[in-house]
């Protein structure tokens, strides 16, 4: 009895995936750098001048490193501005920044600015 028993927790062990959804402090550190990475990349594009706010969707962690899918929004001169994206992050410091969809109106600016800030 006792060997299936530890055959069953040794499967169990196995089957665990390598990631796991972050914690509250991890969010919330998420949140922070991905603001700060997001606002920089899209301020070559527009300017941020006003309130910003991050949605995350997913956040997967292993050990000090993390990936998060998020949704960014802004204020700048022509209104309310969105980008959504992916972003790999170790403790407070984004490591690696995908933005994958832009709102029509920061699209627009991307295009004006002679610049490509999203990729897929």
């Amino acid at each position: 009895m006792k060997a299936v028993i530890i055959s069953a927790l040794a499967l169990t062990a196995l089957a665990a995936p390598a990631f796991a959804e972050c914690d509250e402090a991890q969010e919330a550190a998420a949140g922070k750098a991905i603001a700060a990475a997001t606002a920089a990349a899209v301020s070559k594009a527009v300017a941020v001048e006003g309130k910003q706010m991050v949605s995350i969707n997913t956040c997967d962690a292993a050990g000090k490193s993390a990936t998060a899918e998020f949704k960014y929004n802004f204020l700048g001169a022509g209104g309310l501005y969105w980008v959504e994206g992916l972003a790999k992050f170790n403790g407070a410091a984004v490591t690696d920044l995908k933005l994958k969809r832009l709102s029509p109106n920061l699209a627009a600016a991307e295009a004006k600015a002679g610049i490509k800030l999203a990729s897929n």
